[in-house]
């Protein structure tokens, strides 16, 4: 006969209650030692307290660490294999190998449609790069320019670093080139000088090539000519010459797509365009073969931009700069011809000081005018605006001119007469050496008016009764005597 168990939680609990213990205890131990001593992978060892004993597998390893040297060769090797995977793809091998035999073959449209089945079929794999190349160049022999330029600028920006670059870069230079009819480079020596007596009234003429060229209005499209664009044709050209510059900045023909686009710019008229791309051909190619011509031409595209003595004068400023480094920089140059231009810059400078002169006039501000009557004599001295200037100053009067720091009031008439000093082959001494030379009177202060003093008290010598009446004077014969 069993027992209930009622009978045993209440007859026999210690019984009971040990069996109980004991049990638990043995599944404690069970779960983690199987956490212990198995693999680390398996599901218990999550259950494992932080408390026991580290295994052998808990103790970490440098196998499979590389070091710097070691990474570096793997790098270089992974690298190999990846160009070597350039040339011949591994994947999309078959694929490609067919669409270039049909390439080879002249049959453009096909192997350009199996590039592009090609190039969306492998969209992450190296084999893209190369036949985006081949689709612009199938392109280009079928004289779909345009579709071309797409296709190159599309292999640049998904590929900057292209092993095709060069290639790249050629086309869309010659694609340019002939869309803007094979223009010529404008050189420093064949442009005219600007007249800055009347800014705007003419534009000097740049020599032709003597080629004939059609222009084509941007907004009419073009249906019948496949190798141009359907619109604005000039614009698309000077974007594939920016593309040649912008994405291959260090390449040969970097420069010259710059002097191309400047020297459009520079015929078209569109100055300010012209001088932001000279500026840029001089400071980012300093050992360009176009650097002479970028500074002679920079120059003359500033002063075409200058609008008159009414505006502001940067323009002015910098093209005097500019003119100045070129004499320094290029001694072979034309000097005479710089000096001469350099002094027609310091005119016009000088010209649009005196408008502003008379422009405070017109307003009423007679200090004001005074002030850049003063600035005008000091920074143009030479200027046939000076001497007006001075005569100005002089019928200003003093109320106005009394805030100067320095009054050049001096009329022209006293200007003119003044006769210049001699100099004198010894400093300090004027009209030294010769001697039929007169020397130029100098204005000196006048004299303060003398005070009349009181005649001194006579002296009386002592043991005589008769003071001494007159002191001898060197001018007289005789000395008066004095008598005792």
């Amino acid at each position: 006969m069993t027992m209930s168990t009622y009978k045993l939680q209440n007859q026999c609990p210690s019984v009971t209650r040990s069996a109980c213990l004991c049990l638990a205890l043995v599944l404690c131990g069970l779960l983690p030692g199987c956490a212990m001593f198995g693999e680390r992978s398996s599901d218990f060892a999550a259950l494992k307290p932080p408390w026991s004993k580290k295994s052998v597998t808990d103790d970490p390893s440098i196998e499979g660490v590389h070091g710097p040297m070691q990474r570096v060769m793997q790098t270089a090797l992974w690298n190999k294999k990846k160009n070597s995977t350039f040339i011949e793809p591994a994947v999309g091998a078959a694929e490609y190998k067919q669409a270039n035999e049909k390439f080879q073959a002249k049959e453009y449209k096909a192997a350009e449609k199996e590039f592009k089945a090609i190039v969306k079929k492998y969209k992450n794999d190296p084999i893209k790069e190369d036949a985006q190349f081949m689709i612009a160049e199938c392109q280009y022999a079928q004289k779909k320019y345009s579709w071309a330029q797409d296709s190159y600028d599309k292999l640049l920006i998904d590929f900057p670093s292209t092993r095709h670059l060069d290639q790249t870069t050629k086309r869309l230079f010659s694609i340019a080139r002939y869309w803007l009819q094979e223009p010529s480079i404008v050189k420093g020596n064949d442009i005219q000088q600007v007249n800055l007596e009347e800014p705007g009234s003419e534009t000097p003429e740049i020599p032709s090539d003597g080629k004939q060229r059609k222009s084509r209005w941007a907004l009419v499209p073009n249906f019948f000519d496949r190798t141009r664009p359907v619109f604005d044709t000039e614009n698309r050209a000077l974007e594939a010459l920016k593309s040649i510059w912008l994405h291959d900045p260090t390449g040969p023909l970097a420069d010259d797509s710059l002097m191309l686009t400047a020297s459009h710019y520079l015929k078209k008229g569109r100055y300010m365009d012209a001088d932001r791309t000279f500026s840029l051909l001089r400071e980012e190619y300093p050992k360009s073969p176009h650097l002479e011509d970028a500074f002679k031409l920079g120059t003359h595209v500033k002063l075409m931009s200058y609008q008159g003595p009414q505006y502001d004068a940067t323009v002015l400023t910098d093209a005097g700069d500019l003119k100045e480094t070129t004499m320094r920089l290029f001694p072979n140059a034309e000097q005479a011809r710089l000096k001469e231009e350099l002094k027609k810059i310091e005119k016009a400078k000088a010209k649009r000081d005196w408008e502003t002169v008379q422009y405070w006039m017109r307003r009423g501000k007679p200090k004001s005018a005074a002030i850049y009557c003063n600035l005008l004599i000091e920074n143009h001295p030479t200027s046939q605006f000076s001497n007006q200037a001075r005569e100005l100053l002089a019928e200003l009067g003093e109320e106005n001119t009394n805030h100067l720091w320095a009054n050049y009031a001096t009329p022209k008439k006293m200007v003119q007469q003044q006769p210049e000093p001699k100099r004198s082959f010894v400093p300090g001494l004027p009209g030294f050496g010769k001697a039929d030379e007169p020397t130029p009177a100098k204005r000196r202060p006048a004299p303060p008016a003398r005070q009349e003093l009181e005649p001194p008290a006579r002296l009386k010598l002592d043991g005589f009764g008769e003071p001494i009446r007159k002191i001898p004077l060197e001018e007289e014969s005789e000395p008066a005597r004095i008598k005792l």
